[in-house]
C-alpha cells in the first residue's frame, strides 16, 4: 500500500485550518446474513454450507484506494448471522494526505463454485455488487483511540467490524517547518537511531504500535538517540517526538 502524509480538513472550516493527520483502518470481524441456498428459500435452507465472500474498499479525498477480499468455504464459523473473528487485516494505512474523511464501499456474495474468487459468477447467491456503504468524518473520532470501532453494513446482509486509528500531526508541519526527524536505519530490526533537528531542550521519544499504544518511551536532550526494541513483533510502528512546541511523527518498519 502507498504510504503518504495526510492533511485533515473539516467540512465547515476554510483551507487555512487544514491539519496534518495519519490514519489506519483494520478489519477485525465479518458477518453474513446470507445462505448458500442455490436459489432456494432462505428460511428453508439454514443448514446449507456457508461460503461467503466479502470485498471492502476504502478511499479518501486524495483518492488513495485500498481494498481487500475475504473468501470462506464450508467454514462453520462463518455461517449465517455469525460473527467470524478473523486475523486482523490492515485495510489502509495512510499519512500526509489531504482529506477529512474515509469512505467505504462493500460487495458480497455466497459462492457456489468449487474454487471461489473475489468476483461473483453464475449460480452464486445473495449477490450484492460493489456499492457505497459509509463515509466517516475523522474529526468525529477520538484521536489515537482504539475505541473507534464501528460496523459497516451492506444492505443488512454483509457486515464488517473495523477499527480506525488516527493522529493529528498539525504541529509537525505548520508551526514547525524548521524541525525534522529521521530514523536510521529504516526498515530495521528494532534497533535504530532517532535523529532530530531544530528542537531545543528536552524531548520525549515514544514508540507507538498501530493501535496507538505506547510500547517504549524515553526522554532525551541530544539530537541523536538510540532506541532498542526487544522482542517486538515485525510490523509498522510510529515514532513520536514530543517537545514544548508540538510533536513530530515518523513511521518505521520492523522486520
Amino acid at each position: 500500500m502507498t504510504m503518504k502524509r495526510l492533511l485533515l480538513v473539516g467540512f465547515l472550516f476554510p483551507i487555512t485550518t487544514f491539519a496534518q493527520v495519519s490514519y489506519s483502518v483494520t478489519v477485525t470481524r465479518l458477518k453474513a446474513k446470507a445462505d448458500d441456498c442455490d436459489g432456494g428459500i432462505i428460511t428453508l435452507c439454514g443448514n446449507a454450507p456457508q461460503d461467503p465472500v466479502y470485498n471492502i474498499w476504502s478511499t479518501d479525498a486524495e483518492a488513495n484506494l485500498n481494498t481487500y477480499c475475504w473468501i470462506f468455504e464450508d467454514d462453520p464459523q462463518a455461517e449465517y448471522n455469525l460473527w467470524k473473528d478473523i486475523q486482523n487485516v490492515e485495510l489502509a494505512n495512510e499519512t500526509n494526505v489531504l482529506t477529512n474523511y474515509i469512505s467505504f464501499d462493500m460487495a458480497g456474495f455466497e459462492s457456489d463454485n468449487l474454487n471461489p474468487g473475489c468476483t461473483s459468477s453464475f449460480g452464486d447467491d445473495a449477490i450484492n455488487d460493489q456499492q457505497f456503504v459509509q463515509q466517516i468524518d475523522l474529526s468525529t473520532l477520538t484521536e489515537g483511540g482504539t475505541e473507534n470501532t464501528m460496523t459497516l453494513n451492506l444492505n443488512d446482509v454483509y457486515y464488517a467490524e473495523i477499527v480506525i486509528i488516527w493522529y493529528d500531526l498539525t504541529a509537525s508541519v505548520l508551526p514547525l517547518n524548521d524541525v525534522s526527524v529521521k530514523i536510521a536505519p529504516n526498515p530495521n530490526n528494532g534497533n535504530f537511531k532517532v535523529l532530530s533537528h531544530g528542537i531545543t531542550g528536552e524531548r520525549t521519544i515514544e514508540v507507538r504500535d498501530m493501535y496507538g499504544r505506547v510500547i517504549s518511551s524515553i526522554s532525551a536532550l541530544e539530537d541523536e538517540s538510540m532506541i532498542q526494541l526487544d522482542g517486538v513483533a515485525a510490523g509498522t510502528y510510529f515514532i513520536a517526538v514530543r517537545f514544548d512546541q508540538g510533536e513530530v511523527m515518523e513511521k518505521i518498519s520492523v522486520f
